[in-house]
């Protein structure tokens, strides 16, 4: 189980890097995998930005509107993403003779008849579509068509996709459609049926890496970020056109695509009849790229990059002109996407080296990760008997490792169990703001980054929180005075005991300010020993990381 299309590909890609299998394709052996099944929790998080995978969101934009669309034309197509070619068996150029893709379904109409299914019968399983025709290719022809069919499952007033794929490659997409355009199809379907986004999963009968990116699959692995974008909190723009509008506004959306290939065209005022922020902002990007093509200078381009909503959109549009371009610089940045861009471009050599910040990253990746299991298992019996006994049990566990002697299990490390404590740490401070708002409201007021209360309540509080951590551990110089292993569980059980005592000895049940500043206290010394740690164990320290990213 992913968050979202971004994880799944480091950990496929890592799955078919070692992978002993292999299929001979015309003469050449390529690694493979079988019977592959992804299951994605967060689908709208569509847009992936891979270091040296050199992605084209306005190729994917395009594709995905040509595919709802019901187009055959390659012409299309190839204005934006000219190894479109490669999917199809007829090479014949745009221009040259046949341009036609072989389709013969509608998927817009197809998409519709799917709601209206579901509307009317919403526990139903037969809204399938078969995307391809069945068909025996010649085997001494090259082409990569493939069989897809894919399911909506409205469940618990969620949409579910179910996708078969008949075989994928890993970076060249040979699917057909890719996730990001079946992401906005189950996103349109839900809008239509009045249902929230579910789960995306899809089972690939084999998935393969060619010869070609033999060298670049371990590049690419080697620079895996364990964070995207989205825990960075950016959002996507929502789709929300209704279904009676759609071929009008889907009309509207190829009619002005192809003004934009005129140079003399502004887009400036075209779009007020268009209510629909996800086609809005995939014309803006469109129209950046035309101009771009037009020869507008970077300075223009960055102009109007600068005007787009800050979404994952305009991120994406960033890193591609910025790679283009190689610079960095053109294009304006606010605080949080310069934030985004400074982890995104950071090298090998910083990456191997962490920071307070980075690790509690690294946590939060642990903390989606296991709340994805245990869900709100860690508060389920209330404050005494759940969060509290948690923070009990991983402080014991220390108490026996520094005062004992007792080496850790084999399937809990010292790294895992202060790991761990700053977790559940972070995590009593999250239930604090709910449940005592008012003295929450008074912990955290000297702080400058100091956001709206609720922003803190939850399982969704875990980031806020931990950046309200970091700026009270980058303000005081106490915690970097603590430069030993023995003088971090010194100050772990300091904290412990009086947290304690306030649980034994005292009426838990009131509001008391020292909670809050004593489960701060526990999560950053706990997270200041991973400090000492990734400078001291810098080897056993990556290891612990590699294992949080390949959870």
């Amino acid at each position: 189980m992913f968050r979202n299309t971004t994880h799944a590909f480091y950990a496929e890609l890592k799955a078919l890097v070692e992978s002993k299998e292999t299929v001979s394709v015309r003469g050449v052996e390529l690694k493979s995998g079988r019977s592959r099944f992804i299951q994605i929790t967060s689908p709208r998080e569509r847009v992936d930005m891979i270091p040296h995978l050199n992605s084209n969101l306005f190729a994917q934009i395009a594709a995905t509107f040509w595919e709802m669309s019901g187009r055959t034309d390659l012409r299309f197509l190839y204005h934006y993403l000219p190894q479109s070619l490669d999917f199809f068996e007829d090479k014949n150029l745009p221009g040259n003779g046949s341009d036609y893709s072989g389709k013969t379904w509608h998927l817009s109409r197809t998409l519709r008849e799917v709601a209206r299914l579901l509307n009317a019968d919403p526990s139903s399983r037969d809204a399938v579509i078969n995307l391809s025709n069945p068909q025996f290719k010649n085997p001494a022809t090259v082409g990569t068509s493939c069989q897809n069919w894919i399911q909506f499952l409205i469940r618990n007033g969620k949409l579910h996709l179910n996708v078969c794929i008949q075989s994928h490659g890993i970076f060249s997409g040979t699917s057909g459609i890719n996730p990001f355009g079946l992401s906005v199809f189950q996103e349109a379907v839900a809008y239509w049926t009045g249902t929230q986004v579910g789960e995306y999963c899809y089972f690939i009968s084999e998935v393969h890496l060619n010869d070609c990116y033999t060298d670049l699959a371990p590049k690419v692995l080697d620079f895996k970020k364990p964070k995207t974008l989205y825990e960075f909190g950016f959002k996507p723009p929502q789709f929300s056109t209704p279904m009676e509008e759609f071929d009008i506004i889907l009309s509207r959306w190829f009619e002005l695509e192809n003004k934009m290939r005129q140079e003399s065209f502004k887009l400036t005022n075209e779009l007020s009849s268009i209510n629909d922020e996800f086609i809005i902002n995939s014309l803006e990007l469109l129209y950046i790229y035309n101009r771009h093509l037009h020869g507008d200078k970077p300075e223009q381009i960055a102009e109007l990059i600068a005007k787009l909503p800050p979404n994952d959109f305009k991120l994406a549009a960033v890193e591609y002109f910025a790679r283009l371009w190689n610079n960095r610089e053109v294009i304006s940045l606010n605080t949080q996407e310069r934030d985004y861009f400074n982890y995104l471009w950071q090298t090998k050599e910083s990456m191997d080296s962490y920071s307070f910040a980075s690790i509690f990253e690294l946590l939060s990746i642990l903390h989606y990760k296991k709340t994805l299991v245990y869900k709100n298992s860690w508060k389920k019996h209330g404050e005494a008997l759940g969060v509290f006994a948690g923070i009990s049990r991983k402080y014991d566990r220390l108490e026996t490792m520094f005062t004992e002697n007792v080496k850790p299990t084999a399937d809990e490390s010292v790294l895992d169990t202060f790991a761990d404590l700053a977790v559940y740490s972070t995590k009593y401070l999250t239930y604090l703001a709910e449940h005592y708002p008012e003295m929450f409201q008074e912990f955290i007021q000297p702080d400058s980054a100091a956001e709206d209360l609720q922003t803190y309540w939850h399982n969704e509080g875990f980031d806020p929180t931990s950046k309200l951590l970091t700026q009270r551990y980058e303000s005081s110089e106490q915690w970097q005075k603590i430069s030993s292993y023995q003088g971090c569980f010194e100050a772990i059980r300091d904290a412990y005991k009086q947290l304690e005592d306030i649980f034994v000895n005292q009426d838990w049940r009131v509001s008391d300010r020292r909670k809050c500043s004593l489960s701060a206290d526990l999560a950053i010394v706990s997270l200041h020993y991973l400090v000492l740690a990734s400078q001291q164990e810098p080897e056993n320290f990556q290891k612990f990381a590699e294992v949080i990213a390949n959870l």
